[in-house]
């Protein structure tokens, strides 16, 4: 039987952390976050407690990285704390639901910024972009059938460029010449504070959310410390990005504008560098949203592979191919369903919306969020209940569990208020697993 290969070292992880939150999350979802408040102090807010959650959820799966090592990430900790079902929940969601829906997402902006690319002309229409999208996942699942060690170099090239690409464009803000012209402050919508924090956390979430990219590959890890050392490196340097970028989207573009301005990376790159930024930046958004493709194309097919090994679903799926070392059923059983589902969302769209059109990126960015941290709670509580035997654990772990797992309840409360049809949906995808996991047995 072929063999996992231990090629990934701290930095490979830790790249893998960046290029799994870093994608496309932070050209787009500050508008809808800053379309959601009220104040340029309430985004910063927003953030600030986005990337409080992300620290704190770092901190939750390098432990667990500890306590359960090998391939498979969540699967495994929910396996070896809540037991088989549980776990098979989590495998069937992350490959139906949540890293399909984030393919979809992903894929639509890397079509979206293609036509800013492209330029002035004949807009593309949303089935268009659709297609990019679709032809985009399809493309990188091939790739990634090819092998790890060619994913990580990829990973880690692409990954290095876009942090530089964004630290320059805050570097640009703030070395500007300040203008003298003081925007106006905005008129209070009378909306609650708790409710617009909750609808603004589904975009800052999505964007924030990745950290667990890490712990898919983690049998390939060549020391037993180097996955939590880049998952703790990795979500560090997000969280710092992210903040000085909505900063700088702020300082270039103002409140007001960066609220109704849907390419927002774009718009904030073209103040900062002429009529040619918004090209420049649309460039760096496709080779960075090519990255995440990536990333997901590479890492959740180890979940399916952990799943087979554990006798979980089909066995030829916990299989490595001779020669690539790549677990190739699980890369194709990924990439071909996040095909399926992005078409399927986009043309039946209609069909459940009352014969309305829907925004296909919020609706999947939002089932995708609410799926997501349901299970990211499960791992905070299967933390405090693993401490209990495990030989490693740190001082304060209890404490940040404990934290984490409310605040991700929290967020899953806010979502499920906020926006109850693609969070339902997303849910009802879910126990979908019952089924197919009888169906399987």
């Amino acid at each position: 039987m072929t063999e996992p290969r231990r090629e990934l070292s701290a930095f490979d992880i830790g790249c893998v952390v960046i290029g799994g939150i870093i994608g496309v999350g932070i050209f787009f979802t500050p508008q809808r976050v800053a379309e959601a408040v009220d104040t340029p102090q309430q985004v910063l807010l927003v953030w600030g407690l986005g990337g409080l959650l992300a620290v704190l959820g770092a901190m939750v799966f390098a432990e667990l990285s500890l306590c359960v090592p090998g391939h498979g990430g969540l699967f495994c900790y929910l396996e070896r704390a809540f037991g088989r079902t549980v776990a098979f929940l989590y495998g069937w969601s992350n490959w139906f639901v949540i890293q399909a829906g984030a393919l979809g997402v992903v894929g639509l902006l890397l079509a979206r910024y293609l036509e800013v690319l492209w330029g002035p002309g004949q807009p593309w229409s949303d089935t268009g972009k659709v297609l990019v999208a679709a032809a985009s996942i399809a493309l990188f699942t091939c790739v990634n059938v090819l092998g790890l060690r060619l994913g990580k170099n990829v990973q880690n090239a692409l990954t290095v460029l876009k942090v530089a690409a964004l630290m320059f464009l805050v570097a640009l803000a703030w070395l500007r010449p300040a203008e003298t012209a003081t925007e106006p402050l905005p008129a209070a919508s009378g909306r609650s504070l708790p409710g617009m924090l909750g609808a603004a956390m589904l975009p800052v979430l999505f964007a924030m959310g990745g950290w667990q990219q890490g712990t898919f590959v983690a049998g390939a890890a060549r020391h037993r410390l180097s996955v939590p050392i880049g998952i703790l490196a990795g979500v560090a340097v997000v969280v710092v990005t992210y903040m000085t970028v909505n900063l700088a989207y702020l300082d270039l573009l103002g409140f007001q504008k960066a609220r109704t301005t849907e390419a927002i990376g774009a718009a904030a790159a073209e103040v900062a560098l002429g009529s040619g930024g918004a090209r420049v930046l649309a460039a760096v958004v496709v080779v960075s949203a090519a990255g995440i493709l990536n990333t997901i194309c590479m890492s959740p097919p180890y979940v399916l592979y952990a799943m087979a090994q554990q006798g979980c679903f089909p066995a030829a799926f916990g299989r490595l191919h001779p020669r690539f070392h790549t677990p190739v059923l699980g890369v194709l059983g990924q990439g071909l369903w996040g095909v399926l589902l992005l078409l399927a969302v986009h043309f039946g769209s209609r069909w459940w919306n009352d014969g309305a059109a829907i925004d296909t990126l919020g609706f999947v960015c939002d089932g995708v969020v609410f799926a997501d941290w349901m299970f990211f709670m499960l791992c905070g509580a299967a933390l405090l209940r693993l401490r209990r035997t495990a030989a490693v654990r740190s001082s304060f772990g209890g404490v940040v569990a404990a934290a984490f797992t409310l605040g991700a309840l929290a967020v899953m409360v806010g979502a499920f208020a906020s926006q109850p049809r693609a969070s339902l949906t997303g849910l009802l995808l879910v126990l979908l697993g019952l089924a197919a996991r009888r169906w399987l047995r």
